[in-house]
């Protein structure tokens, strides 16, 4: 094999020397090249580049794989911490992994081990979307990226963890929707949210945590908590609703009802009023009232309860002097 780099072009068309076809324009540069058609691969070693559409790839090595019925690429595997850019008109997306897997006839791009994508702006501050994970997948037709196995996403002032994720974009490349599966996590600034399954929609931002949801709030160092069987949190207002068993702890406060609505206070714009709608009860020390309809107040600390109050004193105990 001849020392100096070589370059393989493939742009659509029957190449007579290996027989292959291939519908998009690819593009392998390396040092070495070896084709090995009894073997239906190609292997390319020493400073690898692949370009395929807008997508630019680099490794140390890689492997091509040949379809032997229709003498098409099927599969590019690079080895060895490759590096993918894809350059959009407003931002760039990185991804890095272990092993890169493109498949050049369904365009998707498989990453294993420590895999880690990155949406930058193209003004170069800070990263807009960070998703790492054990292995992403990222589709090109459909802009859809699912990634698997300790999944941790920082989007803007939004940092989540789960299981599996699946992130939705559109043609541009922005962020419509993230979806995480198995011990969902999300946590923005002082509050703190889990749920079996998360939904966030990134352009309302809105996020719907599905089943066994709980909120936790810091309150200048006392905790809220909410859990419920679903909770809806809306960024843009700060609102949290719930609805489904619905369980409110703040101090010696103990709320339970089937919806309620966390308002936050229009100075501070944390927690301050919880509204609980349908027949609730709060349990306050000694004392426990329900009602129809509940107000609960953090600061100051009070509550309002109305529609068929019913109020209940605990523990009184008769005291009497013996005769």
């Amino acid at each position: 094999m001849e020392k100096f780099k070589k370059v393989f072009i493939l742009s659509g068309v029957l190449i007579a020397l290996t027989g292959i076809a291939l519908a998009a324009d690819l593009s392998i540069e390396s040092d070495r090249q070896t084709f090995k058609m009894e073997e239906n691969k190609a292997k390319f070693e020493g400073n690898v580049r692949v370009k395929m559409d807008d997508i630019n790839a680099k490794s140390p090595r890689a492997e091509v794989f040949i379809d032997p019925k229709s003498k098409q690429l099927t599969d590019a595997v690079m080895y060895d911490k490759p590096y993918v850019v894809q350059v959009k008109q407003d931002k760039t997306n990185e991804i890095k992994a272990n092993i890169l897997k493109m498949s050049l006839l369904n365009k998707t791009i498989k990453a294993e081990g420590n895999t880690q994508t990155t949406v930058t702006p193209k003004d170069g501050m800070k990263p807009t979307v960070i998703i790492t994970a054990d292995a992403q997948s990222y589709d090109t037709k459909t802009k859809t990226l699912t990634a698997h196995g300790g999944v941790i996403i920082y989007y803007k002032d939004v940092e989540t963890f789960s299981d599996s994720a699946v992130a939705n974009l559109n043609q541009s490349g922005d962020l419509q929707k993230i979806t995480l599966t198995g011990h969902g996590r999300l946590k923005q600034k002082d509050s703190v949210i889990t749920a079996d399954k998360f939904i966030y929609d990134a352009v309302k931002e809105v996020a719907y945590g599905l089943g066994n949801a709980h909120s936790d709030v810091d309150m200048d160092g006392t905790r809220i908590n909410v859990w419920s069987d679903r909770q809806e949190y809306y960024k843009a207002t700060n609102v949290i609703q719930a609805s489904g068993k619905v369980h409110v702890i703040y101090k010696d406060y103990d709320a339970k009802g089937p919806k309620a609505t966390v308002y936050p206070d229009p100075k501070t714009n944390k927690p301050n009023e919880i509204i609980f709608i349908g027949r609730s009860t709060i349990v306050e020390q000694m004392r426990s009232i329900e009602a129809d309809r509940i107000k609960m107040y953090i600061n100051p600390k009070n509550f309002f309860a109305e529609g068929n109050v019913k109020t209940v004193i605990r523990n009184i105990q008769n005291k009497q002097n013996d005769i």
